[in-house]
């Protein structure tokens, strides 16, 4: 797949980890595919020696059992940049499909800054110039099959509002590239006693969702699981989307799981459950893009502060990948940003009223430059 792209030179394929470590370190490749299965020294292994010694944009190739779902989330963690899944013969796959996204991934990889890590948190950043949608500066107009405002269902944002059933309102957080890592940060921060319910997108096949959750289960204070259709949106609780099902939210306070179709490329979708949100509880809900690639969360951010909600959007320089949460700054959708401890810690002051958070607070406009 690779080689058929005249931007693409291919500087040497590895057998092993071991090989792969040596010949990254002598080559020095703009990006590196890596599976996570190989002989001897296994890809997660091999990916925490490259990334402390000779750190490289690095695209794993993953399984789809819950094993290699726990694995490739691992790597993320490590400092790898995104992920392909191998092909499974059991799953219906498009050839072409799945050229188009290996090409993609890696030649938006190849455009990553990637400093060494510490520790397994690894940090990648995109300049203004190196972004994957090339001299594309401004905002693009949204898929018209998905018009701004507007659940899968087609019924357009109402003019009533119920009232929520947590005191502290909802918070939706959307993620894609580089979300995991983020998610953890910003969780990590929010107290056991949160007054708000969460609910988490992030674009994830369906076996990784629920390792996702029970991964940010152990490190958070509140309590995070794989959301369910009707469960209730519950005070220090976090509920992270299934993947291949878009999650809307409903006026009794509980989700409802739509085996959809992909909109704007996603199921889930950050937009959809966003415009959802923003639909049902108008000025209850915060909404907050963190890292990834493409424009999703832009729509649903716009939603959510057309009716008077709050947004929030990763800052760029602690993102994988800038893409979402600069779409949204594009599109007038933000109000703050921050990168996801910080983020965090403005998300507990506002559900609680502080007035004065002790760190500084860019608005959107003065880290857009507007």
């Amino acid at each position: 797949y690779l080689a058929s792209e005249s931007d693409f030179e291919i500087v040497g394929r590895a057998e092993n980890g071991a090989q792969a470590i040596e010949m990254v370190r002598r080559l020095r490749p703009d990006a590196l595919t890596l599976d996570l299965e190989m002989p001897g020294i296994d890809g997660l292994t091999a990916l925490v020696s490259i990334m402390r010694d000779a750190p490289t944009a690095t695209i794993v190739v993953s399984g789809v059992s819950g094993r290699a779902a726990t694995r490739t989330l691992q790597a993320l963690d490590a400092g790898a940049v995104d992920f392909v899944l191998k092909f499974d013969p059991k799953t219906p796959t498009d050839p072409e499909a799945l050229r188009r996204e290996v090409v993609a991934k890696v030649r938006a990889a190849a455009g990553l800054r990637v400093i060494r890590t510490v520790g397994l948190s690894a940090v990648a950043a995109v300049s203004e110039a190196e972004e994957p949608w090339g001299q594309d500066r401004g905002w693009r107009t949204p898929d018209p099959r998905r018009p701004p405002g507007v659940v899968p269902s087609g019924r357009p944002l109402g003019a009533g509002v119920a009232a929520f059933p947590a005191r502290g309102g909802l918070v939706v957080i959307g993620a894609s590239t580089g979300g995991p890592v983020a998610l953890r940060e910003l969780l990590a921060e929010l107290p056991a006693d949160l007054e708000a319910s969460i609910v988490i997108v992030q674009h994830l096949p369906s076996s990784f969702t629920g390792v996702l959750a029970a991964q940010l289960d152990r490190t958070a204070k509140i309590r995070v699981r794989e959301a369910e259709d009707g469960d209730l949106l519950e005070p220090g609780t976090a509920l992270v989307a299934p993947g291949g099902y878009h999650l809307l939210v409903r006026r009794d306070g509980k989700v409802e799981m739509l085996k959809g179709p992909e909109i704007g490329g996603h199921c889930p979708s950050v937009d959809v459950t966003m415009q959802s949100a923003a639909k049902v509880y108008g000025s209850r809900v915060r909404g907050v893009v963190l890292s990834g690639m493409g424009d999703d969360g832009a729509e649903g951010l716009f939603a959510i502060r057309s009716r008077g909600g709050r947004t929030y959007a990763q800052e760029a320089t602690s993102c994988v990948v800038n893409g979402m949460p600069q779409r949204a700054r594009d599109r007038g959708a933000v109000d703050f940003v921050l990168p996801p401890a910080e983020l965090a810690r403005r998300l507990v002051a506002d559900i609680r009223g502080v007035a004065e958070p002790t760190f500084d607070l860019p608005s959107a406009r003065s880290a857009s430059g507007g």
